[in-house]
């Protein structure tokens, strides 16, 4: 009797947008379940799931942005909190301040809280583009995709790709003026903020033209003018961190000087491509083949907007460095929702195989990113 009804409650989930949310957070509960279980060897989930860059972003937190990079540090040395944007240790002193949390703790809430939000964005973008997925299944790819683990850390994850994907539902909803707003915050969360808002800009402006039979001046300036105001927001909202660096310590591109002390050097995005082939025991090589296939696959009618976001930020990311390119390209919210849809799209045997594979494959990314490995960062 409760597997049937088990059923009808999900069956409805098709249907009803309330059920389909009752049911994703439920989803969402029982995978933070059996994580919070994962996690009990090192401490609990809140302590776990502090790795890596968490560091930076607490310090932030608890002491702001400092004047000088950390010059007695023999782990840490020439390096400085300058490249994390503002906005999420911004989110993260208010949470701590509103329910009286540690800052760790607030931040990990954050996460949790946006990750269902950001599942509904994605459903909402195919959607409204008319195509049809099994909502169930859609967010269940997104519970088990083994990338997601920085959707379950101190990382800005959540809540930058919360901000992309609100913009580009309000954007395919026809509110620029929203979607200028969203880029503003969406600049000031992550280095790439300001570009993705330029590109979303650009796609206006030409897919508008694409889109139109009969253009005239009204329509033209109309365009112009709404790709103009994405662009101006999110100039804004770099401004805004450029200027404070500026007045804080003096060199307001800071966050980008500071990449150096990482071995964030720019080369061409070939070079990086070659150059990994060349490195033993890294991961870099596969992740850049996987990266160019998957961009490859994207090429396809009404995935446009996604191809030319995700494309530039294999580039961006690849361009930077070989570390951390599975984290900026795979984990990034408009390749999950095409690779559910791709595997979605799938005879029913190969479906359940993808899943069951994936599912495999969350939980040793879990151990893995517990355990301090630098398989992931």
């Amino acid at each position: 009797m409760k597997i049937k009804k088990m059923q009808d409650f999900f069956g409805k989930a098709q249907k009803s947008n309330l059920h389909f949310f009752c049911a994703l957070v439920l989803m969402c509960g029982l995978s933070l379940a059996v994580q919070a279980i994962i996690s009990l060897p090192w401490g609990g989930m809140v302590a776990a799931s502090c790795r890596w860059d968490c560091f930076w972003y607490q310090d932030i937190v608890q002491n702001g942005y400092p004047v000088l990079p950390r010059l007695y540090d023999d782990f840490r040395p020439a390096q400085a909190s300058w490249a994390f944007f503002p906005l999420y240790p911004l989110l993260t002193i208010f949470t701590q301040k509103l329910l009286h949390l540690d800052g760790t703790a607030s931040a990990l809430l954050i996460n949790i809280l946006l990750w269902p939000v950001l599942i509904v964005l994605c459903w909402t973008d195919l959607f409204l583009r008319k195509i049809e997925v099994n909502k169930i299944y859609f967010a269940l790819f997104f519970i088990i995709y083994p990338f997601n683990i920085w959707y379950y850390a101190q990382y800005s994850e959540a809540l930058y790709g919360t901000l992309l994907m609100a913009a580009i539902v309000f954007l395919r909803k026809n509110r620029p003026d929203i979607t200028a707003l969203l880029c503003a915050f969406l600049a000031i969360a992550r280095p790439t903020g300001f570009i993705m808002g330029a590109c979303i800009a650009v796609w206006w402006l030409f897919h508008k033209a694409e889109n139109s039979l009969v253009l005239n001046g009204l329509s033209v300036r109309e365009r112009v003018t709404n790709s103009l105001l994405i662009l101006a927001s999110s100039g804004a909202g770099l401004s805004v961190y450029v200027l404070y660096l500026f007045h804080t310590m003096g060199d307001g591109l800071a966050f980008a000087h500071v990449e150096v002390a990482w071995g964030k050097e720019f080369h061409f995005f070939v070079y990086n491509i070659i150059h990994s082939f060349t490195l033993k025991g890294h991961l870099s090589s596969i992740y850049c083949i996987a990266i160019i296939f998957t961009v490859w696959k994207m090429y396809r009618p009404g995935w446009s907007l996604n191809l030319l976001l995700a494309g530039v930020t294999a580039i961006l990311s690849i361009s930077a460095g070989l570390v951390s390119i599975e984290r900026y390209f795979f984990g990034n919210p408009l390749v999950i929702e095409f690779l559910a849809y791709i595997a979605l799209s799938q005879r029913p045997p190969v479906r359940m195989g993808i899943l069951g594979g994936l599912a495999i494959m969350r939980i040793a990314a879990s151990f893995i990113w517990y355990s301090n490995s630098g398989w992931l960062l």
